[in-house]
């Protein structure tokens, strides 16, 4: 009889971790401890392995198997209150977005017969190409945007600056002084006891690293920077002379409906 109690107590167990909440939950704590480049960079640290990942994951689901009916009640009270600020949010956000698509597809209207493939935003290491439409004549079109400066992120993410190559020294600047703004904003947010150990010597090194540019070049940098944006501001023209927008809902070139599909192709 315990044995069968057992097998069912954990045959649930399974279920839950696998199919229910629970496994939404675990994939959540899994893709923190994995991080990405940003938040890594931030914290000074280096993504785990696969293997620490998985070994992770499967430490985590064991866990929740054998003591599922400890943490059931507080996973489904979380669930619950996701689902319900989901339901919300679901409803102030009427029809479709560009930043909430992504990648390339192919657009189509539920109301008429319009049917075109779109750019939402694809990128590179250096480029991006993004989906804009025209607020007056529906026109979907993209554009593409080549950065200014070669990436110095990749192989030579690890060389100080003084190790990299001329042509990738302003984008590792322009990271840097980005960095330095965001610890510094955070550390003015925050109190210190709330503090990540390494906003200070994020802030400290950047620092070093900045002060070692000459003042002449970092206002080379940065008008060539303010140049670059005007100049591809100025793009951001539909033919018939309005402003191209991406922050505003989409709508149906030909019907002007918003009752529309978004089909993704691919994304990078």
């Amino acid at each position: 009889m315990i044995s069968v109690f057992l097998a069912v107590y954990l045959f649930i167990g399974i279920l839950l971790a696998v199919f229910g909440p629970a496994g939404k939950r675990i994939s959540k704590e899994v893709n923190s401890a994995r991080g990405t480049e940003f938040s890594n960079s931030i914290m000074g640290r280096k993504q785990p392995s696969e293997f620490k990942i998985r070994l992770f994951r499967f430490t985590l689901t064991l866990s929740f198997v054998v003591l599922w009916i400890i943490f059931i009640w507080s996973i489904f009270k979380e669930h619950l209150a996701y689902e319900k600020k989901f339901r919300i949010t679901k409803k102030t956000i009427d029809g479709m977005y560009f930043h909430l698509m992504g990648g390339y597809g192919t657009l189509s209207c539920k109301d008429c017969d319009f049917r075109q493939d779109i750019t939402s935003f694809t990128h590179g290491s250096s480029t991006s190409t993004s989906g804009f439409q025209c607020q007056a004549c529906g026109k979907l079109t993209s554009r593409r945007r080549d950065e200014p400066f070669q990436n110095s992120h990749g192989l030579n993410q690890n060389y100080s600056l003084a190790e990299l190559p001329p042509d990738q020294k302003p984008s590792r600047i322009e990271h840097l002084q980005t960095m330095l703004q965001l610890c510094e904003r955070q550390m003015k947010e925050y109190k210190k006891k709330d503090w990540l150990p390494t906003w200070e010597s994020t802030v400290a090194e950047c620092k070093d690293e900045l002060s070692k540019v000459p003042a002449d070049e970092l206002a080379a940098i940065k008008k060539r920077r303010e140049d670059f944006e005007a100049a591809y501001k100025a793009t951001l023209f539909c033919e018939c002379g309005e402003h191209l927008e991406r922050e505003q809902v989409l709508f149906c070139p030909n019907c002007k409906s918003l009752n529309l599909s978004y089909e993704l192709q691919y994304i990078t």
